[in-house]
């Protein structure tokens, strides 16, 4: 009877220390890596032109698709993520360079013409800061994870359990700098900024783009 009681405090304890372990939730699906996910973005650019005070706006669709993990390759692992842009005046996509992400236990990598940044740090909100560029050769960058399991209102979608992460930020009578990204559990990228506007005596310089996910299939 004692050994019977000392199993069943043994199976108890050791159920619970499972239950612990299945549900600690590390964020690795703040970026789903699943084959057969597509994304697709609207994207708008406005140019500013110092030297003779244009401004020029741009629209395109932007489609990522998951196309799977790579093997075989100095990238294995990685996953490739496919990429489609439909202009304004087409009604086709036109193919763009792939980029690679590769999630580690650790991180979240992306990897864009040929230069790798930590764009997440695992656990989700366990880390405030850290050196994007920690794996190139482009010297410190810190990202700052703004917020975490909150929601996101892109104008037309509100999201859920969204890590905001701010990759650069500066403002003085220069110059303006915004680059975030908004991740969503379950989702991946739902929005990203990307401003730069420098002021000078002749005029404003620089770009303002903005990307937000309009619709999406998984599998």
């Amino acid at each position: 009877m004692k050994w019977i009681m000392i199993l069943a405090i043994t199976s108890f304890v050791s159920c619970k220390k499972d239950a612990k372990i299945e549900t600690y939730d590390l964020g690795y699906d703040y970026f789903p890596i699943d084959s057969g996910w597509v994304r697709i973005y609207s994207v708008d650019s406005i140019s500013y032109n110092d030297n003779n005070q244009s401004i020029d706006t741009f629209h395109f669709i932007l489609k990522e698709i998951n196309s799977g993990i790579i093997q075989g390759h100095t990238l294995s692992g990685h996953l490739e993520i496919l990429r489609l842009v439909q202009p304004d005046s087409s009604l086709f996509f036109e193919p763009r360079n792939s980029c690679y992400v590769l999630q580690t236990e650790n991180n979240l990598q992306r990897i864009d013409e040929n230069i790798r940044t930590v764009k997440l740090v695992f656990p989700i909100g366990n880390v405030k800061t850290w050196d994007g560029n920690q794996l190139n050769g482009n010297g410190k960058k810190t990202f700052q994870l703004q917020s975490n399991s909150t929601n996101f209102d892109n104008g037309d979608t509100l999201f859920t359990n969204c890590a905001t992460v701010i990759e650069a930020q500066a403002s003085n009578v220069i110059e303006n700098i915004l680059i975030k990204s908004v991740y969503c559990k379950g989702f991946g990228l739902v929005d990203f900024t990307n401003n730069y506007t420098n002021t000078q005596v002749s005029g404003i310089s620089g770009y303002k783009v903005h990307q937000k996910l309009i619709s999406f299939s998984r599998p």
